[in-house]
């Protein structure tokens, strides 16, 4: 609720409202001021609707009248503060209008009803309450004694001393019947909440609902940035120097943790589109790490440029650095050329190599002893002294190449070296537009520099939105106290996996729950898998090829299926393991289907998804940590899939895999 609906709000309004928010959320939701409208197309807007999982619906009235001097069914008498009289519609039949407003409203969704006796009815009751904040309960009982009031409806101050008594007011209104020990269903509950917010309705990219934003995506997509509400002007600071990016700016941070498919992005989308219209002068920046990503932001979000930026970390990068910009160089060209001795000797592959090189940056370990006593926990290769000392030679040999081609007074560099550049820049440079609110996806794969620039395009005191899955990190792995950012106490964690199937979530769920380093990873969020939420489909194919000929004749054969039945090209995707895996499956491409390997796919989603090639992820010289991220990239890959999954692979499993065939799976083969 923002500041200027509270502004609005009477004495008796704010006090209800408070006792409504110290109310069970596990049992109670509300809405105030919910627009109905009914079949004359008249709109009809009551104070507030309360829905109770244990009793039913209410309906309710607030009026701020100090005394009462009388009335009837449909008018009351009222004394006001300067002496006069004043008569005002019975606020017990206003209530009720508004609750034949409200059934009008659940008569468009069949779901709300059942077969009673022979007679169509609402599976649970509803009531009226007229709340009046400042009479007695004695004085309301003499109007219920002339049958002005029905008994119990009409609740005075008394009701309003403390959560528990409003609570009792409202167990005691004369219910037309009492529910059963199960109350109203979760299922049941979402479809009030749409009927009272038709915005909650998610959608698919067709445009058909697919389900309900939850009360806490609702709270998340709804929270004031305290930096753009209304507040004491402060003094301005003389001659105060632009902060650094190592300095406090009291940013107002909430991170949105959540399993796969949990909904972090789509609460991000509502969220931008929320705070644009509460917001409308404020310009928001949403960043995302890869290009694919910002794309399917920016359609989602569907607001101008100039009310909302959507970019990808690079792209934005470059833009900054417009005035000293040039090409980077190719790191796998130039590894290739000068250190191919020394990553022949190491016998590990290339693109670890090139990470472990962006890690030590990252890290600040320039020299060469800090690197040799670094811990690596989690790097996915154990390395002796003597790889290490191996890579401190690549490390110093690529360091000097760099510094060698100056040019504007900066260095060759690649992209990894981007961000660390930018920050550099924008610190000498101060930017000459910061945002006050800054929201990014899939912030697990921000580095620490590219989190250095995003507080340094932030104003001080903004708000910094980041939604992240520590168990979808397939690129390098920091914590928020690495990246410079404080989460402690501003972290809301999402569990259900609503994008998936449960057949598909239990299968990629149990490559984490097999593998140690990935179960314990940190502040990973644990799936629930109880929810009325998940729905449920066909099981996951596990399929086996005799060669890659057979593979690919295989995918060609059910792509087509889909495409027989309509599923739009746009709704198929193939996760290859590697950009080479992709080359082989062009011909589809070129029919629209979505085609890209493991490191372009975040974020993305498809109703159908294939995953090839699965044979060939994993090496014999793989350790424990390496398998580790191959399967978060694997699960990472079955995660994109809301209906359909596909996995295939030539000759045998990988033992890594294994845990695939515990779950429900259909295993069969292909030739």
């Amino acid at each position: 609720m923002n500041t200027n609906t509270a502004s609005r709000m009477t004495h008796g309004e704010k006090l209800v409202l408070r006792l409504l928010r110290s109310l069970d959320t596990r049992r109670y939701f509300f809405h105030y001021e919910p627009i109905l409208l009914t079949e004359e197309g008249k709109t009809r807007k009551p104070d507030f609707v309360i829905v109770s999982a244990k009793y039913g619906v209410v309906v309710v009235e607030v009026k701020d009248w100090v005394k009462l001097k009388g009335g009837d069914q449909e008018e009351i008498h009222t004394i006001r503060k300067d002496g006069l009289t004043a008569s005002y519609p019975n606020p017990y039949r206003t209530a009720e209008q508004y609750a034949y407003a409200l059934i009008e409203g659940f008569e468009q969704r069949e779901e709300l009803w059942r077969k009673y006796r022979g007679k169509r009815s609402l599976k649970f009751p509803w009531q009226v309450m007229v709340v009046l904040p400042n009479i007695s309960q004695k004085e309301i009982e003499q109007f219920e004694k002339k049958r002005i009031w029905a008994p119990h409806v009409v609740v005075g101050k008394e009701a309003l001393v403390n959560v528990d008594s409003f609570e009792k007011a409202i167990a005691t209104l004369p219910w037309q019947y009492q529910l059963d020990k199960s109350g109203i269903q979760p299922e049941t509950l979402d479809i009030i909440r749409e009927v009272l917010k038709p915005y909650l309705v998610v959608e698919d990219a067709e445009g058909n609902p697919v389900g309900t934003i939850t009360r806490v995506q609702e709270r998340l997509i709804s929270e004031p940035v305290t930096l753009l509400e209304p507040q004491q002007m402060a003094l301005p600071l003389v001659d105060a120097k632009p902060l650094t990016a190592t300095e406090s700016l009291n940013e107002e941070v909430r991170l949105v943790r959540g399993v796969a498919g949990s909904g972090k992005t789509l609460v991000l989308v509502r969220r931008v589109r929320q705070l644009a219209q509460r917001y409308p002068d404020s310009k928001q920046l949403v960043l995302s790490f890869n290009i694919e990503i910002a794309k399917d932001l920016e359609r989602r979000i569907g607001l101008p440029p100039e009310r909302v930026k959507v970019v990808h970390f690079h792209k934005l990068c470059r833009a900054i650095l417009d005035p000293i910009w040039r090409n980077p160089i190719d790191k796998w060209n130039w590894m290739r050329s000068f250190a191919a001795e020394e990553i022949a000797q190491l016998g590990l592959p290339l693109e670890f190599i090139l990470d472990e090189l962006f890690w030590r940056r990252e890290r600040g370990l320039y020299s060469d002893e800090s690197y040799l006593t670094a811990d690596r926990k989690g790097r996915g290769y154990r390395l002796d002294k003597g790889q290490r000392e191996l890579i401190n030679i690549i490390f110093s040999r690529y360091q000097a190449a760099k510094e060698k081609h100056i040019k504007n007074g900066i260095p060759w560099y690649d992209w990894e070296d981007v961000g660390t550049i930018t920050a550099d820049y924008l610190e000498k440079h101060p930017p000459q537009e910061q945002y006050p609110i800054i929201l990014i996806d899939e912030a697990q794969d921000f580095a620490p520099s590219w989190m250095k620039v995003v507080k340094l395009l932030l104003q001080p005191g903004g708000s910094l939105f980041l939604c992240d899955d520590p168990a979808q990190s397939i690129f390098n792995s920091y914590s928020w106290s690495q990246k410079g950012i404080s989460i402690v106490g501003r972290t809301t964690i999402l569990h259900v996996p609503f994008r998936s199937t449960l057949e598909i979530s239990l299968a990629a769920h149990a490559l984490i729950e097999a593998d140690e380093n990935l179960r314990q990873t940190e502040d990973r969020p644990e799936p629930d898998f109880t929810s009325y939420e998940l729905g449920t489909g066909p099981k996951p194919l596990l399929i086996g090829c005799a060669d890659e000929d057979a593979e690919i004749r295989f995918v060609n054969q059910q792509v087509n299926d889909l495409l027989d039945d309509d599923m739009p090209t746009s709704q198929i995707a193939i996760l290859c393991p590697t950009e080479q895996h992709t080359h082989r499956w062009a011909h589809l491409q070129t029919q629209g289907i979505y085609v890209n390997y493991f490191e372009k796919m975040k974020g993305l989603e498809f109703n159908a998804v294939f995953t090839p090639h699965l044979g060939e992820i994993f090496m014999p010289d793989d350790d424990t940590e390496m398998i580790s991220r191959k399967r978060r990239k694997v699960f990472t890959a079955m995660t994109r899939a809301r209906r359909k999954l596909i996995l295939s692979h030539q000759g045998e499993l990988p033992l890594a895999l294994h845990p695939l065939r515990e779950q429900e799976v259909c295993e069969t083969y292909a030739i």
